[in-house]
């Protein structure tokens, strides 16, 4: 009989951005040990603000696919505790590109998104219409594209899954 236990698995995981620690929620989930490395003193990747010489950079997440309760990556964050009790807006756009004059609006309803495209450059007709349905065909698959994708500012909890999940930061 050997009564040597066996060593807990364990995991190493390289930065403590939202995927790092998602990895090191799942890990810690299925019994596993997880350390994660981070090269900064603050969880969160891009998920973070920061200020350099008077200036703050604001690289939080302001918009968050899959948080529709029918799109597929909803039962993931939920799992995960990123969305419980957050407030999510739904957008009608994903951005706005101008060159001062003219302003594409990137709708995320596919048939708002064509006949603005169609205005703007009505001779492009048929590379628009080429170009909506790939995008329809390609984000249908993700959960976004005409479909309701929320935003969620993690940044005013920066640490969300970093406490949820019990992994160590170093």
């Amino acid at each position: 009989m050997n009564n040597q236990s066996t060593p807990e698995k364990s995991i190493i995981i390289i930065g403590a951005g939202v995927a790092g620690l998602a990895a090191g929620c799942y890990a810690r989930m299925n019994g596993y040990r997880a350390t994660i490395f981070e090269l900064h003193e603050l969880p969160g990747g891009l998920c973070t603000a920061w200020e350099r010489r008077g200036y703050i950079f604001d690289g939080c997440i302001h918009y968050l696919f899959g948080s529709g309760e029918s799109q597929p990556f909803y039962d993931m964050w939920m799992e995960l505790g990123a969305i419980q009790n957050r407030p999510m807006v739904d957008h009608t756009e994903y951005q706005r590109i101008t060159d001062g004059r003219d302003t594409l609006t990137v709708h995320t309803d596919p048939d708002l998104l064509q006949r603005h495209m169609l205005s703007l450059s009505p001779e492009d007709a048929s590379l628009i219409r080429s170009f909506v349905g790939g995008a329809g065909r390609q984000f249908a698959i993700i959960g976004g594209f005409g479909q309701k994708c929320g935003s969620i500012d993690l940044c005013q909890d920066s640490n969300f899954l970093y406490s949820f999940c019990a992994v160590s930061v170093l």
